[in-house]
C-alpha cells in the first residue's frame, strides 16, 4: 500500500511539472512583443489626474536601428522635437524654433514595457492565479507579472511606484495589424495614498516597419 501511495504522489508530482510554466518561456515570448529596431509609430497618451481635466500626448516615434531615433510631442502645453543619435540628443522647441544644445542622453522608447520587467532570474518560479500565470519578483523594485498563455504575453503587471499601487494592464496586436503581437494599449491606473486615483492611456494608433533611412535624418550638429 505505502508502495502504490508513494508511487500515487510522484506521479501527480510528474504531472504537475509537466504542466508548470518556466519563467524563461514567459521572457522569450515577451521579446517577441517588441517592436522592429527600425521602424515608424504614432501613439496617443490620455493622462487623467484627480480634479484635473484630461491631457493628451500625441507621439510620432521613427527609429534606425538601435540607437537613432526622431521623436515628435504635441500637446495642448508643447510641440517639441527630440532626435537622438548614438547616445546624443538635440531638442527642437516647435513652438519657437529654439534649438537646445545637444546633450548626452540614453535612447528611451515609451512604447517598450518589457525592459521594465528585468529578466528571468529576477522572478521566483510562476504559479496559477486564475487563468493567469503570476511572476513575483525577488525584489521589490521588480513588477508582479501576470501572463497568459492564450495570447503567450505578460497582460497585467503591478508596480510599486514611490508608495503608490501602480496596475498596467497590456493589450496587443492581433493578426489585423501590420506589426502581430506588438503592443497595442498600455493603462496604467494607480491608486494614490490620499485614496484618489490617476490613469495613463497609451494607445499605438498605428506602426509599421521601416528600411534604411537617410543619416543626415537624425544629424544633432
Amino acid at each position: 500500500m505505502n508502495k502504490l501511495v508513494k508511487l500515487f504522489f510522484v506521479s501527480l508530482s510528474l504531472t504537475s511539472s509537466a504542466f508548470a510554466l518556466d519563467a524563461n518561456t514567459v521572457f522569450v515570448n515577451q521579446k517577441k512583443s517588441a517592436f522592429p529596431d527600425t521602424c515608424e509609430m504614432l501613439m496617443k497618451t490620455t493622462v487623467t489626474l484627480p480634479r484635473m481635466p484630461s491631457q493628451t500626448v500625441n507621439t510620432s516615434v521613427i527609429n534606425a536601428g538601435p540607437d537613432k531615433s526622431i521623436t515628435t510631442i504635441e500637446s495642448s502645453m508643447m510641440r517639441m522635437k527630440m532626435i537622438q543619435n548614438d547616445g546624443r540628443m538635440k531638442v527642437i522647441d516647435l513652438k519657437n524654433g529654439q534649438t537646445l544644445p545637444a546633450q548626452n542622453m540614453p535612447r528611451q522608447n515609451p512604447a517598450d514595457v518589457t525592459s521594465q520587467m528585468g529578466s528571468p532570474s529576477d522572478y521566483k518560479a510562476p504559479v496559477k492565479s486564475g487563468n493567469l500565470w503570476k511572476l513575483v519578483p525577488k525584489d521589490s523594485s521588480k513588477p508582479t507579472l501576470f501572463y497568459s498563455e492564450k495570447v503567450k504575453r505578460v497582460v497585467k503587471m503591478n508596480a510599486n511606484v514611490n508608495g503608490a499601487l501602480a496596475e498596467i494592464a497590456l493589450e496587443y496586436c492581433d493578426a489585423s495589424c501590420n506589426l502581430p503581437g506588438t503592443l497595442k494599449k498600455t493603462e496604467i491606473v494607480t491608486s494614490l495614498p490620499s485614496g484618489e486615483k490617476s490613469s495613463v492611456v497609451m494607445e499605438v494608433v498605428s506602426a509599421k516597419a521601416r528600411h534604411i533611412l537617410p543619416a543626415k535624418m537624425f544629424n544633432i550638429e
